[in-house]
């Protein structure tokens, strides 16, 4: 099942995507759902709880479509959400020499302005900073089940879903600090949409592929991490309570513009394609404030 978060006729909706048609959820079932949250709740509850979960939940739905192409997507996450993401979590070349696994989890965080939905745009920053821009595509996790000191034997009972991540960042605000670096306005996106775990048959055998103007720069395995996803679920939950409809970007492997020889950062009309087989392709351009 795929979920989305969308604008309609300029409303906020949300509802599950089937092929080129969004299906948004019901507005007079006598259990309305109000939030993103709350329909990751329901989902979560009937795939976790029956085995006949798609037909009960696909009475939540409006029986009628529509064209993916006359919406605004927006990214599948909210405000009121934690954006975590993992630092060096692949074998990769930085400043000219290759990774080693860190000796713990590097952990920092978004803001939600910083993301867009899928084939929104890309800000490039004003001044200085629009000469170090660059992508970095990843996977990213969708709590479904909450909550707090999780152990790595029960982390992926709290997983929902997965989604993929662009961690939009300016490399030469990255040295003044992390959370500088990774947070300006409009630099990265998130979608298209959110994949349930049941159609996902292994966890750590997703992978995607990031693409530069069609050219192939990524290619990453959730298997080639350092860190698993049971680690960093763990982890981060050891630190503090996650909730439903949190995200976690998993990482970035090799090949983002500030590895490369020249470096190659991003710039006015570049397309940012990140694509996987089971998750779909989020794709974004880029422009000038």
């Amino acid at each position: 099942m795929k979920i989305a978060r969308v604008i309609q006729d300029d409303k906020e909706t949300f509802g599950i995507i089937n092929g080129e048609f969004f299906f948004r959820t019901k507005s007079n079932t006598k259990n309305k759902i109000h939030t993103l949250q709350e329909l990751i709740i329901l989902i979560n509850r009937e795939i976790n709880n029956s085995s006949n979960h798609i037909l009960k939940v696909d009475s939540f739905f409006e029986e009628i479509g529509y064209p993916l192409t006359s919406l605004k997507v927006l990214p599948p996450t909210t405000e009121k959400n934690k954006i975590i993401c993992v630092g060096i979590n692949y074998p990769k070349l930085y400043d000219g020499n290759l990774t080693t696994k860190p000796d713990h989890i590097i952990l920092f965080s978004k803001f939600y302005d910083t993301l867009v939905g899928n084939n929104q745009t890309l800000l490039i920053p004003k001044g200085k900073a629009k000469l170090s821009f660059d992508y970095e595509g990843e996977i990213a996790i969708v709590i479904g089940t909450p909550g707090f000191n999780i152990t790595e034997e029960h982390a992926a009972q709290h997983i929902f879903g997965f989604t993929l991540f662009n961690d939009g960042s300016v490399r030469e605000w990255q040295n003044h600090s992390i959370e500088a670096g990774k947070n300006f306005y409009s630099s990265g996106s998130c979608g298209p949409f959110i994949v349930t775990k049941d159609e996902i048959l292994s966890y750590n055998e997703l992978n995607f592929e990031t693409r530069l103007n069609g050219k192939l720069v990524q290619s990453g395995k959730l298997n080639d991490m350092f860190f698993d996803i049971n680690k960093i679920i763990s982890y981060i939950a050891n630190i503090i309570p996650l909730n439903t409809g949190d995200i976690i970007a998993t990482g970035s492997p090799e090949g983002t513009g500030a590895s490369q020889t020249p470096k190659r950062f991003l710039k006015e009309g570049d397309e940012v394609e990140i694509s996987s087989k089971s998750l779909g392709t989020l794709t974004n351009t880029v422009k000038k404030i």
